[in-house]
């Protein structure tokens, strides 16, 4: 894979596109999954932090573009820019790509330079998908990032995208979408108060048990 430079200042064209491609995804999954969201007055209107959210589905990354309220960059797996045309698709809407099987330093570097311009950073912490609907655990890159980057994180839960596309049933389901956003964790004392390993775990474990509950929230 050639190398990834990171797009983080964009034409006003690229805004235009943007805003309007939010309103078709807004207006699309509306009337196919009968999207509903809480939570909306939790969303910091400035300033960086780090969105966290649970995994069930390939479609995540585009409900969350169409129901968020600013723009947001993705880490995305670095296969999906193996496949040229669906690379460049998700590179021009801000993601960029991650090694899930090694500590990424240019992953970690980029979503750092991400947070750093005061914009908003999307991990799901468990890393891959949870078709079946069961939150697992997360891994360690959301502390990690946090504190490198001296951020907040704002936890966040979807149910209903898993039941989309249903294994091994070659047909597409229309099932009711859930999206809940949670309080803002901010991490500066946890930071301040405890060494770098053990501020790395308390703010993933605080991170995955808000998610956690937010889920059971809306499931």
């Amino acid at each position: 894979m050639k190398e990834y430079k990171i797009k983080l200042k964009r034409p006003k064209a690229f805004h235009v596109f943007y805003s309007f491609l939010k309103l078709i995804l807004t207006i699309l999954f509306k009337m196919l999954y009968r999207v509903e969201v809480s939570g909306y007055e939790n969303i910091p209107k400035n300033g960086k932090f780090i969105l966290c959210s649970n995994h069930l589905s390939y479609v995540d990354p585009l409900i969350i573009v169409g129901y968020f309220s600013r723009h947001v960059y993705f880490m995305a797996k670095k296969e999906v820019f193996n496949i040229r045309v669906l690379g460049e698709i998700i590179s021009f809407l801000n993601a960029f790509p991650v090694d899930r099987n090694s500590i990424d330093r240019k992953a970690i570097k980029n979503s750092c330079e991400v947070l750093n311009s005061e914009e908003v950073l999307c991990m799901f912490p468990e890393g891959t998908r949870s078709t079946e609907g069961v939150i697992r655990d997360g891994h360690k890159g959301v502390g990690l990032i946090s504190i490198f980057s001296s951020c907040p994180i704002l936890p966040m839960a979807l149910s209903g995208t898993n039941k989309i596309i249903q294994k091994p049933r070659k047909r597409i389901f229309f099932p009711k979408v859930k999206i809940i956003y949670g309080n803002l964790i901010d991490t500066s004392p946890i930071i301040k108060e405890n060494d770098n390993k053990t501020a790395i775990s308390i703010i993933l474990n605080k991170t995955m048990g808000s998610i956690k509950e937010l889920y059971e929230r809306i499931e």
